[in-house]
């Protein structure tokens, strides 16, 4: 069966060329020869592949390359280096990024005291870990469990996530933890947590055994009301859903 494969070879002027072949080290070779002239690696000689990810699906492997092809030099290297869980917060827009850049407050102490104003446990609690949290949007990351009962049945011998299940995941990393971290900038005490509506789109299956990452970036927070905008990547940064969420928050006194 014909393979494709996309790969990246690093120049020797430091940057990054992105191609498509049927056979990588035999195109590595060719670049190294110059026998195209007109190739953008034909003046930055010699070149080295590190990485390359094979498919059966030329358009797969076409959409994948036009992909890389689009991302920041910061993300391809995060690619090459399996630094995956960077992904996803590489991809937020520039200001997002400058932002969380500047303002990330997220540490051990932060995801505990939010972890444990969350109103939900196992088997439905769909956060595992927080990476960042400011006052503009979260990024946190959960892994689906193979063994989950929802798998049972759900499409026979070929299991995948609902998306109830999806969108669940987003709102409570997305949605409910950036909603305590905000109410908690101005109050101590518990919080009520209404889901109000959502807005989701799916683009691709998450399989048993997956671990995704949601960006939320929060569009508007009033009147206790917190209205967000979020994605849900997998390892490959292939964006599997995104949609708009909203919910309302409550702040109730500990004494009560």
């Amino acid at each position: 069966m014909k393979k494709y494969s996309v790969y990246i070879l690093k120049c020797s002027d430091d940057s990054y060329y992105v191609g498509i072949t049927n056979d990588v080290f035999q195109r590595e070779d060719q670049h190294n020869k110059g026998l195209d002239i007109k190739s953008y690696t034909y003046k930055r000689r010699p070149v080295k592949v590190v990485w390359h990810q094979e498919f059966l699906s030329p358009n797969e492997a076409i959409e994948k390359e036009k992909q890389l092809k689009g991302w920041s030099r910061k993300k391809k290297e995060a690619l090459i280096n399996n630094n995956l869980e960077t992904l996803p917060t590489l991809s937020m827009n520039r200001k997002a990024q400058q932002h969380f850049d500047r303002l990330s407050v997220t540490n051990k102490k932060v995801f505990k005291e939010i972890m444990e104003k969350l109103p939900y446990s196992e088997p439905f609690l769909f956060v595992d870990e927080l990476q960042q949290i400011t006052e503009d949007g979260v990024v946190g990351a959960y892994h689906f469990k193979p063994d989950t009962a929802f798998y049972k049945g759900h499409f026979k011998n070929h299991p995948v996530t609902p998306g109830v299940i999806l969108t669940e995941c987003c709102a409570q990393i997305g949605l409910v933890c950036l909603g305590i971290f905000l109410i908690n900038e101005e109050h101590k005490d518990s919080v009520q947590i209404g889901f109000t509506s959502s807005e989701m789109e799916f683009l691709k299956p998450v399989y048993p055994g997956e671990k995704v990452s949601v960006v939320s970036e929060k569009i508007y927070f009033r009147f206790q009301k917190l209205k967000c905008k979020v994605k849900m990547y997998n390892i490959h940064d292939e964006v599997v859903c995104r949609g708009v969420l909203s919910g309302m928050f409550k702040t109730i006194r500990d004494d009560e």
